[in-house]
């Protein structure tokens, strides 16, 4: 029976306290809650933290494309002369001027002159040569060009040469000696058009008829104004490039003939010409 009484009692004891401790464990919680929700920031702050860490993660990836684009890379000795690897096939001039334009503040008033690199059939390599001002200039477009993507190609910039060279002999040395001429000491780039798929016996003289009597006339009094050009072994068409007097007339050349069909008459066969601009 005391045993029975006792466990009574306790069991009383225990059904009084349980508001008590409920109610501080409510006191806990709440003050607990409180000071949690004294730890969140107001809007305002929060508007300025995720501000301050969007500019710091930006300028952490600003330093990281440096690093990436200059850091990573041993360039050669400086000088006022750089080379552009990785060009697109359908690269032109105004793509390199662009280029400046938007590394310096001043436009590409930088460039003395682009030569652009071809192999020994004048297929363009995706290389060119760009001679500056100076060698600051140089170091300035290469910074800003290095691994950038120019018509869906990384390019790579480099200096070449060195700054004592002299200009022409640098230049000269890459540039395509089919666009210099006899008669004329301009340079044929960006007036010139390749025309790939003729027939392979072509000559000069038939290609020139051909263009005049559809009223197309290259550079007058000049020898060379129609030049047969190198072709891979076993070819079975000829490619020949043509000098005009204007960049206009050029282009003009390349929308009237490309992708058009020349007839061959002796053998009633269409060969399908290709025409691009030579730079």
């Amino acid at each position: 029976m005391a045993s029975t009484a006792r466990q009574v009692v306790a069991h009383v004891t225990r059904q009084r306290a349980m508001p008590t401790l409920a109610i501080k464990a409510c006191q806990r919680s709440i003050h607990s809650t409180y000071k949690t929700l004294g730890d969140v920031p107001s809007p305002q702050q929060q508007k300025g933290e995720k501000k301050s860490f969007a500019e710091n993660f930006s300028n952490q990836f600003i330093d990281l494309v440096k690093k990436q684009r200059t850091l990573t890379k041993a360039f050669a000795e400086p000088s006022r002369f750089v080379m552009i690897d990785g060009l697109p096939l359908t690269a032109t001039v105004e793509d390199i001027h662009k280029l400046a334009r938007e590394a310096f503040t001043n436009g590409d008033k930088h460039i003395v002159e682009t030569v652009f690199c071809r192999s020994p059939e004048f297929n363009f390599t995706g290389r060119c040569i760009v001679n500056l001002n100076s060698a600051e200039d140089a170091r300035r477009l290469i910074e800003y060009g290095h691994r950038r993507v120019l018509g869906g190609h990384t390019i790579k910039i480099d200096f070449t040469g060195n700054d004592k060279s002299d200009s022409n002999s640098v230049m000269n040395h890459h540039r395509p000696s089919e666009l210099s001429s006899i008669t004329d000491s301009a340079n044929a780039s960006g007036r010139s058009v390749i025309i790939t798929g003729l027939p392979p016996k072509t000559t000069a003289d038939h290609l020139l008829g051909y263009l005049r009597s559809r009223n197309f006339f290259p550079v007058e009094g000049s020898s060379d104004n129609v030049l047969c050009l190198k072709t891979k072994e076993n070819s079975t068409v000829s490619k020949y490039l043509v000098k005009f007097d204007s960049e206009s007339e050029a282009w003009r050349c390349v929308r009237a003939f490309h992708n058009a069909n020349f007839l061959l008459k002796t053998r009633q066969t269409k060969y399908r010409l290709q025409l691009s601009v030579a730079y």
